[in-house]
C-alpha cells in the first residue's frame, strides 16, 4: 500500500511544520498576513482590523520589556524607531490547519505570538511559507 497524494502532502506539510515552527518576521508582515487570515474569514470576529495593530503593538511592548539589557533594549529601539511594524518579532506555527467553523477548507497556518497577551491567529500557508524565508535567521 502506498501513500496517495493527499497523505503525502499532509506528511510534507508536517515535516515542514516540525522544522521550523518558529522564525522572526517584521511587524508589517505579520500584520498583512493577519488581514489576509481575516480576509479570508479564517478568524471569526476579527473584521475590525485595527484589533491587530493594537494586539502586535501590545507583544512588541511586551517584547521591548522582556529585554533585560538596557544597551539592547535602546538598539532595539533605535532600530525600529520604537515602532512594532519595523520590529522583528518570534512567530511560533501552531499547526495546520484544514477547518473552518467545521467544515473542510483549503490547509493555512494557526500562528501565535508568545507574549503577553498571547496572540492566536490563523493565516495563509503562502504568507507563513513567505515569512519564513524572509526570516533573517537562517532556518536549518
Amino acid at each position: 500500500m502506498g501513500f496517495t497524494h493527499s497523505r503525502t502532502d499532509r506528511f510534507c506539510q508536517f515535516l515542514e511544520f516540525f522544522m521550523s515552527s518558529q522564525i522572526y518576521a517584521k511587524g508589517s508582515d505579520i500584520f498583512a498576513a493577519l488581514i489576509n487570515g481575516a480576509k479570508r474569514k479564517y478568524n471569526r470576529s476579527t473584521d475590525d482590523h485595527s484589533v491587530y495593530e493594537v494586539r502586535l503593538a501590545e507583544s512588541f511592548n511586551h517584547l521591548i520589556k522582556s529585554v533585560t539589557c538596557r544597551e539592547k533594549r535602546r538598539a532595539i529601539i533605535r532600530n525600529t524607531k520604537g515602532q512594532w511594524r519595523k520590529a522583528y518579532m518570534p512567530l511560533n506555527l501552531a499547526l495546520l490547519h484544514h477547518h473552518q467553523a467545521g467544515k473542510p477548507i483549503e490547509t493555512h497556518a494557526r500562528v501565535y505570538l508568545a507574549t503577553d497577551p498571547y496572540l492566536l491567529m490563523d493565516i495563509p500557508l503562502e504568507d507563513w511559507q513567505r515569512m519564513r524565508k524572509l526570516c533573517p535567521i537562517n532556518q536549518k
